[in-house]
């Protein structure tokens, strides 16, 4: 049993011991025992980062301090010995701020961030640090391996992601944030050789195979990581895509200029190596049903997308001149052309409202006006893309929404009605809702109108009778925690679950569903494990991690534990921003579907690569700082006096290292 304050006995002291009271407690002491030694042998914590019983006491950290009646001031109770009589308060407020104000002196010269927030922000929790130390020790191909522990295409999220990373990267206290995504694309165009001439550079080899059959129903971002991760446990996979080829929404939803076609190819084509199947043309409800994949596969993941557009829900928007952006650009992959107006209008502010500007001029448009209802700080897609997109030509009428659609006798487009907005209270999204203002109508001459207002999933050949239960957002209903329908046998995850979200956020929903399907296939009782993963996740930091290290690894990897993050100073001993990207220049690429980003030289991106402030610990979970900085709340440290200090490891012991940071 374990001792605490509760089970061990009131001891009377024998001859020569002498008798202290520690929070309200009678505790016989040895003459020379600390204060610290003495609460530690019935059961009282007190916290200490600098005690070690085999040395003479340093008092070096001093949040070991405790109050003792009559003394002027707190003692460290690690080098205070116990005399007879002596009452002791480890716990009361004044110490807990004592211990709260050496924490904050501790940290404010501590250059480590225990988990990176880099890593807590991108959906797929890449070791982010890890890979960028790869890069500055010039190990490509280690690091591309590194990557692959929770991203299997760097090429091709190192081009197209949101880079969600970047926004909390610490370097931007001082300068810039790290260009992780665009050094994740250059790790991978580094190692782009070595791949075509047969090396797969995995993260582990694939386990032996275990017998048990994957359909997969989607080729784009979910479907093909839950493809990869699902291969890598062992087991047998096979994708149905509706269309011509894989991708998704990386093929059929983003131009060339942004994603090369090559370059996805060569990163899908990873999946084919390690074994994988792939049917094309086979659409769900049309060319084989849910049923037909349960009669032959273990279990099936419903990875579909969302390739359905919201309407603008104005009049006239089924005149002859209007097109959703996903048909748009959808054509022009399938076809190789499609129809551009010669004075273009676009609805929407995000990624795919871009894409159709930017191909818009590209095509020939003589003007293409972008329209969106609130500000530029609030439009959804990354600031590069709408400061290109300005660059190129297109024009930004911001806080405005449509009203109707204007046509002429023909039903076709001649120009659209907007309205002006003002920003409200916020909505759901977080974002400032739009306000009309009354009066404030306007019109824009124009041929096309191109709607970007948002996707939602097709789910044809799915049913509830078939345990795929729509929601009010009209995607599928899904475990949090196992990505189950309500048939335990169909999962679902990505755009389907999600709604219409970023290729990274899909691509973490495929990771986690294949480990899923794993623990599935093993035998494990899914519901007990949804149960055991919101329970983690709802539990403090620490403890959390405490209980997680029961579980199965396999399980304890789809784990989600909110990490609690300290104030720390930064350590920027050389201030240097990261290179910037080579472009094509906007006269280049404004009449061809060149790739616009040229790539770093190696220079470039070891050099950026090595900006970054490693601001993370392998200790993290199972160090005392950090359980102290969490227990005590050091959350805004008033002493970032300066620079913190980067202390060199001492290497002097043959076998230990001495690291001092």
């Amino acid at each position: 049993m374990a001792t605490t304050v509760e089970n061990v006995p009131q001891a009377k002291p024998r001859p020569g011991q002498v008798l202290v009271t520690i929070d309200g407690r009678e505790v016989a002491c040895e003459r020379g025992e600390s204060i610290l030694e003495a609460a530690q042998r019935v059961g009282i914590h007190i916290p200490t980062l600098c005690h070690e019983p085999r040395l003479p006491a340093s008092a070096a950290c001093r949040i070991c301090v405790v109050e003792v009646e009559g003394a002027r001031k707190m003692v460290p109770s690690c080098s205070t010995a116990v005399s007879d009589g002596m009452v002791v308060r480890t716990s009361t407020d004044k110490v807990r701020a004592m211990r709260h104000l050496y924490l904050e002196l501790l940290l404010s010269d501590h250059n480590s961030f225990c988990t990176p927030p880099c890593r807590d922000a991108c959906p797929t929790h890449i070791k982010i640090p890890q890979f960028l130390d790869y890069i500055a020790h010039r190990d490509y191909k280690n690091g591309v391996r590194k990557l692959r522990e929770d991203l299997p295409f760097p090429g091709v999220l190192g081009r197209v992601c949101p880079r969600p990373c970047e926004g909390p990267c610490r370097r931007q206290l001082v300068e810039h944030p790290i260009t992780i995504c665009q050094l994740h694309r250059f790790m991978a165009d580094q190692t782009r050789e070595a791949e075509q001439s047969g090396e797969l550079l995995l993260p582990v080899e694939p386990k032996a195979d275990t017998g048990k059959k994957i359909a997969i129903v989607g080729g784009g971002p979910a479907g093909l990581a839950a493809a990869f991760y699902s291969r890598l446990e062992g087991h047998s996979v096979k994708i149905f895509e509706a269309l011509p080829k894989p991708g998704g929404m990386l093929r059929y939803g983003i131009p060339s200029y942004r994603l090369p076609r090559e370059v996805l190819d060569e990163e899908i084509n990873i999946l084919w190596r390690l074994g994988v199947e792939l049917q094309v043309n086979s659409r769900l409800g049309v060319d084989f049903q849910l049923e037909d994949l349960l009669e032959e596969y273990d279990v099936v993941f419903l990875a579909l997308g969302a390739f359905n557009s919201n309407a603008m829900g104005c009049p006239g928007e089924d005149a002859d001149g209007v097109v959703t952006a996903v048909d748009f650009l959808g054509e022009l992959e399938l076809t190789g052309d499609v129809h551009v107006g010669n004075k273009v209008v676009v609805i929407g502010g995000g990624f795919t409202a871009m894409d159709a500007c930017r191909t818009s001029i590209r095509k020939g448009a003589a003007e293409v006006t972008c329209l969106y209802r609130r500000s530029r700080k609030e439009m959804p897609a990354h600031h590069t893309e709408v400061d290109e997109a300005e660059e190129e030509g297109v024009k930004l009428e911001l806080l405005c929404a449509p009203v109707r659609v204007i046509t002429d006798a023909a039903n076709k487009v001649t120009g659209i009605e907007m309205q002006r907005m003002e920003l409200g209270e916020p909505d759901a999204s977080g974002r400032r809702r739009p306000v009309p203002i009354e009066g404030s109508e306007f019109v824009i001459e124009c041929d096309q109108v191109i709607a970007a207002v948002g996707q939602y999933p097709k789910l044809d050949g799915t049913s509830e009778e078939q345990g795929c239960v729509r929601t009010k957002w009209r995607t599928l209903q899904v475990d949090d925690w196992t990505f189950q329908t309500a048939d335990p046998r169909v999962f679902a995850g990505g755009d389907v679950v999600l709604g219409a979200q970023t290729v990274i956020q899909a691509i973490a929903q495929g990771k986690k569903a294949a480990w899923s399907m794993d623990a599935y296939l093993r035998g494990e009782d899914m519901e007990q494990v949804s149960r055991s993963l919101a329970e983690l996740k709802a539990t403090p930091f620490f403890d959390a991690l405490t209980d997680r290290d029961d579980f199965d690894p396999r399980i304890a990897r789809m784990a989600e534990i909110p990490p609690v993050f300290i104030d720390m100073t930064t350590d920027v001993s050389h201030p240097s921003p990261p290179a910037e990207m080579p472009k094509l220049s906007p006269e280049e690429r404004r009449t061809n579907f060149k790739q616009i980003e040229l790539g770093f030289s190696e220079d470039e991106a070891v050099r950026g690569a090595e900006l970054c402030l490693q601001c993370y610990c392998p200790a993290s979970g199972s160090c005392d700082l950090q359980r102290y900085g969490i227990e005590y709340e050091v959350f805004k440290n008033r002493f970032h006096g300066g620079t913190a200090h980067d202390y060199p490891a001492d290497f002097r012991h043959d076998f230990i290292m001495r690291e001092p940071n």
